[in-house]
């Protein structure tokens, strides 16, 4: 049950004195004068990335520029700044509210946005022992963290979502999880912000977590977040596939465009049942076990692009606009270690009886973005292995054309059961 009220927002139009629900106003904040009405007309953001976003936020009146003319989409937002933009874009009332820090007194500019998103779960107390102190820059885990906590106290689906995420299997699509410098404790909150859409990462793939945001990124992310607010978690697709491969180390579910066979007993009744399992292989050179397998359609017919899309899929790729477009794309995260004296090349896996799950390389202009072990297309990855040698969670990709009935290259583990994926 939600523990607030979801009715009509009503949008303040001063950033800097904030009219409330209780039309109280407040002086502005003396460093950041702004313009006492909306303006679109911005000086600085012509040909900017954020140009549309930062002149349809300035319409509904959450954002505001500068006396001089300027919207300054570079500039940095404080916490302070951010609590008054979210709590016009916010639809969400309070049912009570109170005086949530102690160094925000009612005297404070921005004291009623900062208990309204507190008091409606966006900002938790716990959060900030020492005080809310308002005048520093927000980083960009704070704003998914505020975006994540605010979804949960309205919808208990998005914290069972939080919890999902904490998953073993977890795989989040951002630099800083591969490189091992994403907290665990952030990933609820990355994987609510990207699965939802509310927030990406950037070009290089990064989440850039202790970056402070700037006014640019605040509009755009503000008018994502109002699309989002008032649906359900499960209404998200990229949102799903996180949770889904947390718990498993599969988005076969959520992708649903293929389906398992297992018309005998000896076949996996589902795709993670495989996971840890040694594939069966002609000979004995090596021994090879999965533990992810993520399903894209890369250019999907009915909207719905995976999260791990921009990065296994390149369009920079020379074959990605003559092959993909018919092909659903498979990628297997995998570890093997040579009992041969010397095994060249991960293909002659495929050789030895192993399916092009594992033996086919990836295009690089993404993926390597990100810092994954990855079989590499362009020759680089190991020529050979000698005895005890391998590689661990390294990445390889297959793919089944959109025909209904098309089977994958079945798997054998060596226990005797089959995985067997087909195309509905």
């Amino acid at each position: 049950m939600s523990k607030r009220n979801y009715g009509a927002g009503k949008l303040l139009l001063a950033l800097f004195t904030a009219t409330t629900l209780s039309s109280v106003s407040y002086p502005a904040v003396p460093v950041v004068a702004e313009v006492a009405q909306a303006s679109t007309n911005f000086t600085d953001i012509k040909g900017h990335w954020a140009e549309t976003s930062i002149k349809k936020a300035a319409e509904l009146g959450l954002v505001e520029g500068y006396t001089d003319g300027t919207y300054k989409p570079s500039a940095n937002v404080t916490r302070a700044e951010f609590a008054a933009m979210l709590s016009r874009a916010t639809k969400y009332k309070p049912n009570k509210v109170s005086q949530a820090f102690n160094d925000v007194p009612a005297s404070n500019w921005a004291a009623e946005a900062v208990n309204k998103v507190t008091a409606l779960g966006f900002v938790n107390r716990v959060d900030y022992p020492n005080g809310f102190v308002g005048n520093k820059a927000m980083t960009r885990i704070e704003l998914a963290k505020w975006m994540a906590n605010g979804l949960a106290a309205a919808d208990s689906e998005y914290n069972k979502a939080q919890g999902d995420a904490k998953g073993d299997k977890a795989l989040i699509p951002v630099a800083e999880f591969f490189k091992g410098t994403l907290k665990k404790s952030d990933y609820p909150f990355v994987t609510i912000a990207m699965g939802t859409g509310i927030m990406t990462g950037d070009a290089a793939g990064k989440f850039n977590v202790d970056a402070p945001t700037t006014r640019a990124e605040v509009a755009t992310i503000l008018l994502r977040y109002m699309e989002a607010e008032g649906k359900k978690a499960t209404d998200f697709y990229g949102l799903n596939e996180l949770r889904e491969v947390a718990k498993t180390g599969t988005n076969f579910n959520t992708f649903g465009k293929m389906k398992l066979l297992h018309p005998m007993s000896n076949q996996y009744q589902n795709v993670y049942d495989a996971f840890g399992k040694a594939l069966k292989l002609r000979s004995d050179v090596a021994t090879v076990t999965m533990s992810k397998m993520i399903f894209v359609d890369p250019y999907p017919a009915d909207g719905k692009k995976s999260v791990y899309a921009p990065m296994f899929h390149s369009d920079a790729d020379p074959i990605a606009k003559t092959i993909y477009p018919d092909r659903y794309r498979v990628f297997t995260e995998y570890s093997f270690t040579s009992k041969a004296d010397k095994l060249v090349r991960l293909g002659v896996l495929s050789d030895q009886g192993l399916p092009i799950q594992i033996g086919r390389p990836i295009f690089d202009t993404n993926i390597d973005k990100y810092g994954a072990n990855y079989y590499k297309r362009d020759g680089t990855s190991a020529s050979s292995y000698k005895k005890g040698q391998g590689e661990i969670d390294m990445w390889a990709e297959a793919y089944a054309t959109k025909v209904s009935g098309n089977d994958m290259v079945p798997m054998e583990t060596e226990d005797g059961r089959r995985l067997l994926v087909q195309v509905n």
